[in-house]
């Protein structure tokens, strides 16, 4: 299907017509006003190079808003990117051909700056995007610095003077059509199943590996295309000023991009255009006092985050206020094949602690298992190794019927085993329907550029996943939660929403780590009753962690009991109950011997 064929024409014409009003005049309007306040006489050429300086700027905040907002990460290195395009660009402009009356090779040129400036982007994301924190950061904001210093040492790039003059190939139409661009893609990878991949990632990564999602490799996709879409702004703006000077890539430039981000709001879009706009627009405006042009300009930044810390969107979209909201489905589902997990002498040592060791455990199809123990047993550790958040350091963990070592979290969740965890690890700022929707990405096939073209492929998808989330809602008693913030719930309903998150995911094993946890006791039966229910009617093995005991007996086939790591027992819950080494393990020794005493006693002769 073409990219802008048959339905996915009109579904552009669309959405363009309907967004190009609110983009356009805005900044337009702006500067008419702004033109007549300095000029009376109004120079209209003035006001254009100020609306395509906006039309930049969209591109570049926009684009950020892809890593910093989306995935969470933290990039100060913009500039470099666009620099990077810019260069690339402006050199084969000024070698190429002077006739181009269709702009086949401008376009060509831009393509080929944006594409030098994605593959920097892959150099640099590719090795530190696998680090968590401020590395990004620092290596992002080194790399900006690198490249200009590179080009102001460069004869070939013009020095420290620059590249002049550049063959003038962009104007209005150029700049405000990939402008819409960036912002069409932007917005319809955020509505995909990739955007939601995104978006888990930055509200948590441990929870997104669990559902499946290659943490890793999805924010190398953000910063790749990110930088990609710096390149093109690079390239249009020397195509459009007529030169190119290192000066114009300094951090500077990099932190103005960083505070259109943060101040149109974290992940949100339209945020992200409209405070390029203001941003743009407001040093032109002070420029009549401009004495006082810093201390104002600072002054409404600083009042801008006292009253809307979060930016002025937020994390919200302009029109998640007019969104018409899907109608709950219930579809039917597929039965789970076959489930097996493994576990064969397995230990993992942490320096000279040694958490668990020679454990070995096998779940068979729709088996109901508890895993039991006093607090520190290693109970969680073995959730872990299961799921692959740690290695072991010896024995073997098989997932149906794979080798597990060497596997991240993502693929052991692909091959069928899911999770909750004992801290609950919600994507506290999504809805509860984005939280499950999240879950379900692994079982879609849509690439991003079908995301982007929304072809039927994406259609049918996006269909499937919103009947598939709105059942789990709807399973765990959670539709009339639908559209709150999962931060919001309370804390039963938390943990309610984390198991529908987990089953999205389609599992043959699903681990659930003290569901019970903070629940009254209306709760703890409604929620045996439920864990019955799911392995009734999805067919998963269940393997439980809990520390209450009226629910393990009530619900478990089989039990096992670790202690400082070691196994003590395993068998039917009878036989648990009466265990000595189970029994002194919770209450002690002491009352491990006179409960044997009692039961000797009980079984005397009279």
């Amino acid at each position: 299907m073409p990219f802008f064929g048959g339905s996915a024409l009109k579904r552009t014409g669309k959405a363009v017509r309907s967004w190009l009003p609110f983009f356009i005049a805005i900044p337009f309007l702006a500067l008419i006003e702004q033109g007549i306040a300095l000029n009376p006489a109004f120079r209209l050429e003035y006001a254009f190079q100020n609306i395509n300086h906006i039309g930049i700027a969209i591109i570049l905040a926009v684009s950020l808003n892809l890593v910093n907002g989306l995935t969470g990460q933290f990039s100060i290195g913009h500039a470099g990117f666009m620099a990077v395009g810019g260069y690339v660009s402006a050199v084969m402009l000024m070698r190429g051909p002077e006739d181009d009356p269709y702009r086949i090779f401008f376009v060509l040129a831009m393509l080929t700056g944006a594409m030098a400036a994605a593959l920097a982007g892959w150099l640099v994301g590719k090795p530190s995007l696998r680090l968590r924190g401020d590395y990004l950061a620092i290596v992002t904001l080194g790399f900006g610095e690198i490249i200009r210093v590179i080009i102001e040492n460069t004869p070939f790039f013009g020095g420290a003077i620059g590249l002049s003059p550049i063959p003038h190939r962009a104007d209005f139409a150029w700049i405000w059509a990939v402008a819409i661009v960036t912002i069409l893609v932007a917005k319809r990878l955020r509505d995909s199943t990739h955007g939601r991949a995104f978006l888990s990632v930055r509200e948590d990564e441990v929870a997104a590996e669990a559902m499946g999602i290659d943490t890793t490799g999805y924010k190398v996709r953000a910063f790749v295309i990110s930088a990609f879409f710096a390149g093109v702004a690079g390239a249009l703006s020397g195509a459009f000023e007529g030169n190119l000077a290192p000066q114009s890539f300094t951090f500077v430039r990099s932190f103005e991009v960083v505070a259109m981000v943060v101040l149109g709001g974290m992940g949100s879009i339209t945020g992200a255009t409209i405070a390029a706009a203001v941003l743009t627009i407001l040093p032109e405006y002070l420029r009549a006092v401009a004495n006082l042009r810093m201390v104002i300009y600072s002054i409404a930044l600083i009042a801008l985050m006292l009253l809307r810390p979060r930016g002025l969107l937020g994390t919200r979209e302009v029109w998640d206020w007019w969104r018409k909201r899907r109608p709950p489905r219930v579809p039917g589902r597929r039965e789970a094949s076959e489930a097996l997990i493994d576990v064969r002498h397995a230990t993992i040592r942490f320096g000279g602690l040694t958490a668990v060791c020679d454990f070995s455990l096998e779940i068979r199809p729709r088996e109901l298992v508890a895993l039991i123990g006093p607090n520190g047993a290693g109970k969680t550790t073995v959730f872990n190794l299961l799921t692959g958040v740690y290695p072991p350091s010896e024995g073997t963990i098989k997932v149906l019927g794979r080798d597990t070592r060497g596997l991240s979290p993502h693929a052991i969740a692909h091959l069928g085993c899911a999770r909750t965890f004992q801290n609950i690890r919600l994507f506290r700022e999504l809805t509860a329907f984005d939280n499950v929707r999240i879950a379900c990405h692994h079982l879609t096939h849509e690439s991003m550029a079908a995301a982007v073209r929304q072809g039927a492929l994406s259609e049918q998808e996006e269909k499937w996943v919103a009947e598939r989330s709105e059942e789990m809602l709807e399973i765990m008693g959670l539709t009339h939660r639908r559209n709150e913030l999962a931060k919001n719930l309370p804390y039963g309903e938390q943990r309610r929403l984390e198991i529908a998150r987990a089953l999205a995911t389609g599992p043959q094993a699903l681990l659930l780590d003290e569901p019970a946890a903070g629940t009254n006791t209306r709760e703890k039966t409604e929620l045996m009753a439920l864990i019955r229910s799911i392995r009734d009617r999805f067919g998963v093995a269940i393997v439980l962690i809990e520390h209450d005991m009226k629910l393990v007996m009530g619900v478990s086939e089989r039990i096992l009991v670790l202690d400082h790591g070691v196994t003590i027992a395993q068998g039917l819950p009878r036989e648990i109950q009466s265990n000595a080494k189970v029994i002194e393990a919770y209450l002690g020794e002491k009352y491990a011997k006179e409960h044997a005493a009692q039961i000797a006693a009980a079984g005397s002769p009279r």
